[in-house]
């Protein structure tokens, strides 16, 4: 039976399926952290969305082409969204493992857990802070760097929770954010850390594959900035850091490799190697998204009015002398916990700084890409611009 057709604009369809793709990475791998099926349906569910998305792109692409100059404005459009799905299907694969009961080596939550950006499964206590209170009134994003992203109630999984969303004793969140981040929200959850040892066998795994992880978050984050901001430089950035990824890659299957001949349970290593299969395919998505800019391929407007009304925003801003942030350091500023919004990369001059380390010091002048909440990227343009911590918003 064919699908019905519901008008929407390449806008929305283009917000929702940046916003649905976003949302799969994450709630894939909490489902492979926290071993969960119900998170893994999400997923599930979500790449049917997304297909169903992307069926709406090409329709609308049918009927607006009718001339080959048409046809060249609609395939940036076309080919962003074919990225977008690609990653879809990627975090498919990976909910996958979960839902099949295919077995996966420790190692890899060994490197989940040692990525940069954390995922938490946090538990609310009697008599928390938080019990009784709305997300609205929580402000998690802004106040400490914190996405709730699934809470489960009951037994009922509520995935991207709406703001008027009331948290009780007992609910549990699925949370990501720095570590600072999660440790504050812990203790007023009243939730212990979660504890865990490393497994001593294949470090140099465990080290690639949270690399990898971090990377290929890194260059979807550039793509689409790239695409925001029309910067053909920020897209050679993401085509350079494909070369570092392959190389992790490489050095990945080769060490998996060797193990397999001490590893008793050679099908933990298949897990291994097909969640990392399915990483480089959204590795490989974030490159086609910027090829869109480094091949030249005219961006209709609709593309920055997409990411703009996105769940997770991207902005720029330049660093003015009278700014608190000139002198200090990333670490000092913290402004992932303090402001709900992280560094990319900064332009220095002609120089980019990808993924800039916490002892980088903010100069004049510098240019900050940065992505949060829409709040968290408000609050660091202001405080670039100079405005001091009463002008900023909570």
């Amino acid at each position: 039976m064919p699908q019905s057709f519901k008008p929407k604009s390449v806008r929305e369809l283009l917000t929702e399926m940046k916003d649905v793709s976003d949302l799969m990475i994450d709630l894939a791998y909490a489902a492979v952290l926290f071993w969960s099926n119900e998170l893994a349906d999400h997923v599930h569910e979500l790449e049917t969305r997304m297909d169903n998305l992307m069926y709406h792109i090409r329709t609308i692409a049918a009927v607006v082409t009718r001339n080959v100059r048409e046809a060249r404005k609609i395939t940036g459009i076309l080919q962003v969204a074919g990225a977008a799905e690609a990653i879809s299907n990627a975090t498919g694969d990976i909910a996958d493992l979960v839902r099949m009961g295919i077995e996966i080596h420790p190692v890899v939550c060994d490197a989940l857990r040692t990525a940069d950006e954390k995922i938490a499964w946090v538990e609310v206590s009697e008599g928390s802070v938080i019990a009784g209170k709305k997300f609205y009134e929580l402000k998690l994003p802004s106040s400490i760097g914190i996405w709730t992203f699934a809470i489960k109630q009951d037994k009922l999984w509520t995935v991207l929770p709406q703001e008027n969303i009331e948290v009780h004793a007992g609910d549990v969140l699925v949370v990501k954010g720095p570590p600072d981040g999660v440790e504050i929200l812990c203790k007023m959850a009243g939730a212990s850390r979660e504890v865990w040892v490393p497994e001593r066998r294949l470090p140099s795994v465990r080290k690639a594959l949270a690399e990898m992880r971090d990377l290929s978050s890194l260059m979807v984050d550039m793509a689409y900035s790239s695409i925001l901001f029309g910067s053909s430089e920020i897209a050679e950035e993401v085509m350079e850091a494909e070369e570092k990824f392959d190389k992790l890659s490489y050095k990945l299957w080769i060490a998996t490799l060797k193990a397999a001949k001490l590893e008793r349970n050679v099908a933990r290593l298949n897990g291994l190697l097909q969640m990392v299969r399915s990483i480089e395919q959204i590795s490989d998505a974030a490159v086609s998204i910027a090829d869109v800019v480094t091949r030249g391929v005219e961006l209709h407007p609709v593309f920055s009015r997409a990411l703009a009304e996105a769940d997770e925003q991207i902005g720029r801003v330049n660093v003015v002398e009278s700014s608190d942030f000139v002198g200090k350091s990333l670490k000092e500023l913290n402004l992932w916990t303090t402001m709900g919004a992280y560094v990319l990369l900064i332009k220095r001059g002609k120089h980019y700084m990808v993924d800039p380390s916490r002892r980088t010091r903010i100069r004049v002048d510098d240019l900050l890409i940065i992505r949060g909440s829409q709040r968290g990227v408000q609050n660091v343009q202001k405080a670039a611009a100079g405005l001091k911590h009463e002008n900023l918003v909570v």
